[in-house]
């Protein structure tokens, strides 16, 4: 004989732990959402030479190739530029003029990975590139006349430059120009 309830039904488990398993799933979910890009920059400025963590420095390194992994899947058709970015002392001026005959960009991200500024050959129509950074929450300097301000999201994050290359042998001295007139320089 099974023993009956005393005031009707007895309730089930399920609808409990099913409630609290969706909790932890949403909970969990936002937690990687927010910490894996954080992470996964953190990893790339700790993993990187101090050369390349430098604020303001630019780096230039060699056309990629089967053996380079320092970002994930670099194309083996761009040549890259890098520079560290540092918002918690002074804004930064980033002046590029590439006259590559070829697709170039110019990519702004933040400490969590989030890309928040692009430009591009086509956007810029041949003018050269003159950026001001600035912090977020910072006022824009007074002299800032004539010059685009980009209001970053973060106070640290990364530039990288592309320029697309065709055949390196016969472009080298074009391509290379071209990325070298990359600048970033504490405002």
């Amino acid at each position: 004989m099974t023993a009956r309830p005393l005031f009707g039904r007895r309730r089930s488990p399920w609808p409990r732990l099913l409630a609290g398993l969706a909790l932890v799933a949403a909970l969990t979910h936002l937690a990687v959402v927010w910490a894996v890009p954080r992470f996964v920059m953190w990893r790339l400025a700790t993993s990187t030479p101090a050369s390349m963590r430098t604020p303001g420095v630019v780096n230039f390194p060699p056309m990629t190739d089967h053996t380079a992994r320092r970002i994930v899947l670099p194309s083996p058709d761009l040549l890259y530029a890098l520079c560290a970015i540092d918002l918690h002392e002074r804004p930064m001026r980033i002046h590029a003029d590439p006259k590559s005959p070829h697709y170039w960009s110019i990519a702004l991200y933040a400490d969590n990975a989030d890309n928040y500024f692009v430009v591009n050959d086509r956007q810029a129509a041949g003018k050269p590139v003159d950026l001001l950074l600035v912090a977020p929450g910072a006022a824009a300097p007074a002299d800032a006349a004539g010059v685009r301000v980009v209001r970053s999201p973060s106070r640290r994050g990364l530039l990288l430059m592309r320029v697309l290359v065709s055949d390196y042998a016969r472009e080298q001295a074009v391509v290379e120009a071209a990325r070298r007139t990359l600048r970033c320089d504490p405002a």
